[in-house]
């Protein structure tokens, strides 16, 4: 009975050295070296791994999350208000949401490898949750916490603003907070050398309540629809929807 116990110890204490290992790796990849480690690894234990475990002693990275997306909101608005001083508070806030939402979030997650990282239960796993963006973008709101916990909020900023200003920058450039036609006609322009075509596919109803159904093709390929009260209300709507697919989709029609 004896020698079980010894052989369990064993074994717990070579997990606990490869778990450490793994998270050493990923201190590596994010440049931040955790003191207190037992917060780093919290921030990665989902709740169904919890589900499974044996013991009450596990806690998953629900609270972090919570704390990560406060932390989170505070430091993107901060640094929106310091980088676009002439921006209305509305388009602050429109940049803002595209920032933090979460396939965003899940890009950066993907980004830095976090869901190799996650304990996560076999149910969960088996269906794919490694690559879940509402459970990658969870963790890295997690993974904030636990950094602002360590290191206080000017590493905390230092990590973020790392990961995410080029998403702000991209954001900026692709988001319709201008009129979208021009928006897209200067992507579609910058990015093709040609400009993006309206066809007016349908117009339906009475004179005083005319609805236009408007197509949108670029490089001769139907991107998507438009439905309005006037030809260019149908055109600003077909031009903002594959806008915000073009933000979704990182820069990619």
């Amino acid at each position: 009975m004896i020698m079980n116990h010894k052989k369990n110890d064993k074994s717990e204490s070579d997990s606990k050295k490869i778990r450490y290992k793994q998270l050493s790796i990923l201190q590596s990849i994010i440049h931040v070296k955790f003191k207190e480690k037992t917060l780093l690894n919290r921030a990665l234990i989902h709740r169904s791994y919890v589900n499974e475990s044996t013991t009450d002693k596990i806690k998953d990275n629900e609270r972090l999350e919570y704390l990560g997306d406060s932390v989170l909101g505070l430091i993107v608005n901060e640094y929106l208000f310091k980088r676009f001083e002439d921006y209305p508070e509305g388009d602050l806030a429109k940049i803002k949401s595209a920032v933090v939402s979460e396939a965003t979030l899940a890009k950066v997650a993907r980004d830095i490898n976090i869901g190799t990282y996650l304990l996560m239960g076999k149910g969960e796993e088996l269906s794919g949750g490694r690559d879940r963006s509402s459970i990658l973008a969870n963790s890295f709101e997690a993974l904030i916490g636990a950094v602002y916990l360590d290191s206080g909020l000017r590493e905390c900023r230092r990590f973020i603003l790392s990961l995410l200003k080029k998403d702000i920058e991209r954001i900026d450039r692709m988001t319709y907070l201008r009129d979208p036609k021009t928006t897209l006609q200067e992507y579609v322009q910058k990015r093709y050398k040609e400009r993006p075509v309206y066809e007016v596919v349908e117009e339906r109803g009475p004179d005083h309540k005319k609805e236009f159904i408007v197509r949108l093709l670029i490089k001769g390929s139907e991107v998507s629809i438009g439905v309005g009260s006037s030809k260019r209300k149908a055109e600003m709507l077909a031009a903002e929807q594959i806008l915000k697919k073009i933000e979704k989709n990182g820069g990619e029609i």
